[in-house]
């Protein structure tokens, strides 16, 4: 590989897989995307919530109105006990358009993805390789080789691990330099093949819309030990009889109110038992969330979103996270592979420094993005007294609501975009970025 042009493996091609090869394309990196699946655009898993700083970063790709067409806009948010009593609506999405300048929006996976890939030039979008489970990785001279269990290899400068919460790149990065660990090293390595915690199980569903649900309103359902979220518009794997399970014990919860249908209590609102019957698609996992301990290995492999952090899915904030690692990762990338023309140009040391630079900025983010979405969901599900007390009196209250996003909004205006992508920013709100969409070269001489 010395004398050629550098090139990076991508292992996993989901939203944030993709968004990695919008970013290396940007950035004018070649690649090669490796997915397991049969195909790179299709229906699988549950619908995202976009928020305002995964939106922001992906409308430097020019997708935002194509997004805004497959999506709805999430307005508010309409709370229920288990029996469907009201326990007060939250302005949530309210505010944070107001004060980020956009709209959260409701999106299926396919949708999403289908965006995205059709943004892609069509030299781009031949690089992305479905039926690619990868096998093994490898370090070599002055790079990576990635072996698939098809009997296809890639050889690339680097590997990024965008392949999801059982990466295989994470799994692998630990012997990849053909050294034999220790009996120590390797209890180590296996606490970190399995790094997440699991507190909670998830049953998902996609159902028709059905009387009573208006589009662009949320609705959830808190209360002990469940909690459901409903928007309009999965290694353990559970079976069709384990979902069976789950909806008759808790398909009295309500999902929205419905005036055509009344619940055992005699309230109009639509079930989960009652969606059940109408649904497209379910699945049933287990909701794994943490934060990895080491992103990189070297500087030869390196992790993005749900390979180095896991949310519970309460606050919508997992793929917008890893968003925001591909922003932080490729403008790393981007200033090291600008200045070299092969391979043997580019040090491990450099590379090995900024994934650490990477790690650094964004570790403490997500290590309190994780906490607050374990939160969100213990307080739904009245986990604890003090959870209930707080989910029915406190964050309930618009005061509170409003001040606690106003805290957050500051946090939130100081996440970094493509520095290398020019470009005019459209999401603008109460509280300025502080990191600007860099102004077009034609614009500045204006």
């Amino acid at each position: 590989m010395a004398g050629t042009a550098p090139k990076i493996v991508v292992v996993g091609g989901g939203p944030v897989g993709i968004t990695v090869a919008h970013a290396l394309t940007r950035a004018g990196i070649d690649f090669v995307l490796l997915e397991s699946r049969p195909s790179i655009v299709m229906a699988a898993g549950a619908s995202l919530v976009m928020s305002q700083i995964g939106l922001r970063a992906l409308s430097q790709f020019g997708v935002l109105p194509a997004i805004e067409k497959v999506s709805s806009p999430l307005s508010m948010c309409k709370r229920f006990d288990h029996e469907g009593r009201t326990i007060g609506d939250a302005k949530l999405f309210t505010y944070l358009h107001e004060n980020h300048g956009c709209a959260s929006r409701i999106i299926t996976r396919r949708s999403l993805m289908q965006v995205l890939f059709d943004a892609l030039p069509a030299e781009a979008q031949s690089k992305l390789l479905p039926n690619k489970k990868m096998l093994s990785l490898e370090k070599t001279e002055d790079g990576v080789v990635v072996k698939c269990t098809d009997g296809s290899s890639y050889e690339g400068t680097l590997v990024i691990g965008a392949d999801g919460a059982y990466s295989a790149v994470r799994k692998h990065m630990a012997t990849m330099n053909g050294q034999q660990d220790t009996p120590a090293e390797q209890q180590q390595q296996d606490d970190k093949e399995l790094p997440y915690l699991t507190t909670y199980r998830c049953f998902w569903m996609r159902f028709p819309r059905l009387p009573g649900i208006t589009p662009g309103d949320m609705t959830e359902s808190h209360g002990p030990q469940a909690t459901t979220q409903a928007t309009r518009r999965p290694p353990r794997r559970y079976s069709d009889d384990d979902q069976a399970a789950f909806v008759a014990k808790w398909g009295h919860l309500p999902l929205n109110e419905n005036p055509n249908h009344q619940n055992r209590d005699g309230l109009n609102v639509l079930t989960l038992g009652e969606a059940y019957t109408h649904n497209i698609q379910t699945g049933f996992i287990n909701l794994e969330e943490g934060v990895v301990a080491d992103w990189s290995r070297g500087g030869r492999a390196v992790l993005v979103g749900d390979a180095a952090h896991k949310f519970t899915p309460s606050t919508g904030a997992g793929c917008n996270n890893g968003i925001v690692d591909v922003v932080v990762l490729v403008n790393k990338l981007h200033k090291i592979f600008s200045k070299a023309s092969t391979s043997a140009n580019i040090a491990e040391d450099e590379l090995a420094a900024a994934f650490r630079e990477y790690q650094d900025a964004r570790f403490d983010v997500v290590t309190l993005e994780c906490s607050f979405s374990s939160r969100a969901t213990n307080n739904a599900s009245w986990g604890t007294s003090f959870a209930k007390f707080m989910d029915l009196y406190v964050l309930s209250t618009d005061f509170i609501l409003r001040l606690f996003l106003s805290w957050a909004a500051r946090e939130t205006a100081l996440t970094p975009v493509f520095d290398f992508i020019e470009g005019e920013d459209k999401i603008v709100g109460k509280y300025p970025w502080l990191h600007k969409i860099p102004v077009p070269q034609a614009q500045k001489i204006v």
